[in-house]
């Protein structure tokens, strides 16, 4: 069983390492799966970021404090490590999503960013579009009917596309398809998607995916 014992200086500068690539780990897969900056849409040079005021730093300054005693940090290593993860939960409200430029701006305090946005769907669909198998991802479409959803999409060019987790956090992506055309595939087009793909919407925890138009 490891422990440490120092000042908060030293946590940092030994400890401190070990925990940003830990995050690192942690969001990469979350990264992947959100897939565009949160602030300008860009899906080119991403990385992750702490919401403003509770970086790293300050998440670990947080937690030494009830175990720091005359300015002496005395604590065990694996539960420290266990309470910084849970520090990070749900991983949406705590961690933003920005491209390379976004992150300097966000970081320079020159833009806000939103680490999601969640919405009220109006209409629930009643059926999903595919099987609850492990082979492939429940799509459920609103309006249901995929002719239907088409050219209502072919009208608005804009969709919502809700992500639901295993955990039961949701987030939502906007889909701006100026792209798609009448001999386009709804399914065929979402399917595409790299998080969306055999293999990696389970690696990610994604359980379902619902498409709702947006007037």
């Amino acid at each position: 069983m490891a422990s440490f014992i120092g000042t908060r200086k030293e946590f940092k500068r030994f400890i401190g390492p070990r925990l940003r690539n830990l995050v690192n780990i942690r969001t990469k897969a979350y990264r992947i799966g959100v897939a565009n900056c949160n602030h300008c849409g860009s899906p080119n040079g991403l990385e992750s970021a702490h919401v403003r005021g509770r970086d790293r730093n300050q998440i670990i300054d947080a937690l030494l404090e009830q175990f720091t005693h005359d300015e002496v940090v005395t604590i065990d290593l694996a539960k420290f490590e266990q309470l910084f993860v849970l520090e990070h939960e749900p991983i949406e409200r705590t961690i933003l999503i920005l491209c390379r430029d976004c992150h300097g701006k966000y970081d320079a305090d020159a833009i806000e960013a939103e680490p999601s946005i969640e919405y009220e769907f109006s209409e629930k669909a009643t059926e999903p579009l595919s099987t609850s198998s492990s082979s492939q991802l429940p799509i459920y479409l609103v309006p249901s009917d995929p002719t239907t959803l088409k050219k209502e999409l072919l009208r608005t060019r804009r969709a919502h596309i809700k992500i639901t987790y295993v955990n039961g956090h949701e987030r939502i992506k906007h889909w701006n398809v100026s792209n798609f055309s009448a001999s386009s595939n709804v399914l065929g087009n979402l399917r595409s998607r790299p998080q969306f793909r055999q293999g990696k919407w389970q690696q990610l925890g994604i359980t379902k995916v619902t498409v709702e138009i947006v007037e």
